[in-house]
């Protein structure tokens, strides 16, 4: 179901003639985070490194559309109005709050990922924290070499695709968040029941089935 359609009458105007006014999702963001996807040196970058570079920018721009379509977003690092949410050990598995169709916050686990598919959604990705090894982590969900979420850390992950094509070599796509693809994807079908965590890479079905369009977006 499309969320436009969800909403009060007043609130399904105000959106439509926001969107209206404002096709194009550079618009919507930070004009920090903008600075930053046009800035020529993080253009020139490795896939690597521009990975790097914009991860933390990611999580800004993914909040600033959910707003840009008429969502309650929050950034809890920098948005004042951001409800309380009790984390441990200071490294929570989300990086966004925003409410769904239902009212309920929920937590959204922010991803940006480089894809080389014939389409955005054609390849998996993989699906991982860089977080240190600790009591926590031991067991199934560490067992890459890299830590797997676990099954309570988050109710959403929100994934924005870049197709920067075979070996890297088109970087352009980078440069406009418009010729990006998104996909909004509920925790339990990330979560590999068998090892009692969440999978160390997204399957491209999964990928496509939860695709996300800002520009026609679904209730969630």
């Amino acid at each position: 179901m499309n969320i436009i359609s969800h909403f009060p009458l007043y609130k399904k105007y105000h959106i439509m003639e926001t969107m209206k006014s404002t096709p194009k999702l550079m618009n919507l963001i930070n004009p920090h985070a903008k600075q930053l996807i046009e800035n020529s040196i993080i253009q020139s970058m490795t896939v690597i490194d521009w990975g790097k570079a914009m991860a933390r920018c990611n999580e800004i721009i993914q909040k600033d559309i959910l707003k840009g379509i008429g969502i309650e977003a929050y950034d809890p690092e920098t948005d004042a109005d951001c409800p309380e949410v009790i984390i441990a050990n200071n490294s929570p598995g989300f990086d966004i709050l925003a409410k769904n169709s239902e009212g309920k916050m929920c937590r959204i686990q922010s991803k940006l990922r480089q894809v080389k598919g014939v389409t955005d959604f054609s390849q998996q990705t993989h699906f991982e924290t860089t977080r240190r090894h600790s009591k926590k982590n031991e067991g199934n969900a560490s067992d890459s070499g890299h830590v797997a979420y676990g099954c309570n850390e988050f109710d959403y992950t929100m994934v924005s695709l870049v197709n920067v094509g075979k070996n890297g070599k088109i970087k352009t796509n980078r440069n406009n968040i418009d010729n990006w693809s998104f996909s909004l994807i509920p925790v339990d079908a990330v979560i590999d029941k068998e090892r009692g965590c969440c999978f160390t890479h997204i399957p491209s079905e999964i990928l496509n089935k939860y695709r996300f369009d800002p520009k026609n977006p679904r209730l969630f």
